[in-house]
């Protein structure tokens, strides 16, 4: 079997390139032939010639209408819109040529915000799979193009198919009746490797970009209130996350200034050793308002650490699925800045020890659910799905 992966990125740090590595390993070891369609030469490419995975790339922008956040870009809207259109419309073309040379059997594009894949194959009679990772509006600010119910109805073509990464992603899309669809939650780690140490460090970990969806706001103002609640607490907030927005960084350090927990509070950056600081911290917290998945969330279970998630989005979705596998809760909810606060304060004062059964089911539950092995098995399958729809068709 030949499948195209278009990805939308190459920054290698982000989850849905780490899941399409993960994914592409497990797919190759099944005798699938990869092609991969990147927009630039930077980050995952290194990672693809390791492991002697044929790319090309190609100059596409995502199908989404471009941001008006400053008077500059107001200006330039349409220019920008106009340019990014044309510029899709020519790659989508190439690619076109480029899938019938390979002799494609199906595309796959890694995320939903980009287009070009399915209008090459549509030209090309042949399947194409959007992941669906995204809520669009909701957690990225992002507009599709033309309007949302036009690319709503390209999920209903004939040769279009759908992957999603929770339930609640197919229902927001419309898709729950599709027999098209399947909900395939991410792979993020092998089974081997869960891992759990008792030896807690006196930190709370925010792991993740820097930005507002993220909530990392109210994680530092939440730890205003901990510490507030708790004087005498040694514990310190890290957050191991970066942002080029240089403004916005600086907003974040006045913040927790003006909150007086600046000499509590450590920004580390962008870090490699996130799931060492997972496996020492006493919980991660997990404030985004409408997480697609939540990587984050199953990495930090993964690694032998609570978690403190708002129960929304794919948080909740993970959550719920844990209390539906085993009857009790596989990590602490919380809806608001305040019940945050409570829930860091509860863990400090009975004690992390407490909450090791409630670690160890999480455990159980994304080795079960969200292991890489899963992951590929389930998608190598839906190819064999899909195949088997072409055939007959």
């Amino acid at each position: 079997m030949k499948i195209i992966h278009i990805l939308h990125s190459t920054d290698a740090l982000n989850g849905s390139g780490k899941a399409f590595l993960s994914l592409l390993a497990g797919l190759m070891g099944l005798g699938v032939e990869p092609l991969v369609i990147v927009p630039d030469n930077k980050g995952l490419c290194d990672t693809l010639l390791k492991m002697n995975v044929p790319f090309r790339v190609l100059s596409y922008k995502m199908a989404v209408y471009p941001s008006c956040m400053t008077v500059k870009t107001k200006l330039l809207f349409l220019p920008i819109l106009v340019r990014r259109i044309l510029l899709n419309v020519y790659s989508a073309r190439k690619l076109t040529r480029i899938a019938k040379d390979f002799a494609a059997d199906i595309i796959h594009t890694n995320v939903s915000v980009i287009n070009i894949g399915y209008k090459a194959a549509r030209r090309l009679g042949i399947p194409h799979v959007w992941h669906i990772r995204e809520y669009g509006a909701l957690d990225f600010y992002y507009y599709y193009y033309y309007t949302r119910s036009m690319h709503l109805r390209k999920y209903h073509q004939p040769n279009s198919y759908q992957v999603c990464i929770t339930k609640d992603i197919r229902r927001y899309n419309g898709l729950d009746n599709s027999s098209r669809t399947r909900v395939i939650y991410d792979g993020v780690l092998p089974r081997a490797a869960v891992r759990f140490s008792a030896d807690k460090k006196p930190y709370f970990l925010f792991a993740g970009r820097l930005e507002e969806n993220k909530g990392i706001k109210d994680a530092i103002l939440a730890f205003a209130c901990f510490l507030k609640a708790n004087p005498t607490s040694s514990f310190r907030l890290k957050i191991a996350g970066d942002t080029p927005d240089v403004s916005y960084k600086q907003t974040l350090v006045k913040l927790a200034d003006d909150n007086g927990i600046s000499g509590r509070v450590d920004f580390l950056g962008m870090r490699s050793d996130v799931y060492d600081l997972m496996y020492e911290a006493y919980a991660l917290l997990v404030p985004s308002y409408s997480e697609g998945f939540g990587f984050i969330t199953a990495e930090a279970m993964f690694n032998g650490c609570l978690v403190i998630g708002r129960d929304i989005a794919g948080t909740k979705e993970q959550f719920d699925n844990g209390f539906e596998h085993t009857g009790k809760e596989i990590a602490l909810r919380f809806n608001t800045i305040e019940e945050m606060a409570e829930r860091m304060s509860t863990v400090v004062t009975e004690g992390i020890e407490s909450y090791f059964p409630m670690i160890y089911r999480s455990q159980s539950v994304v080795s079960d659910l969200y292991s890489i092995e899963k992951y590929v098995d389930s998608v190598h399958s839906f190819y064999g799905y899909i195949n088997g729809c072409t055939s007959k068709a």
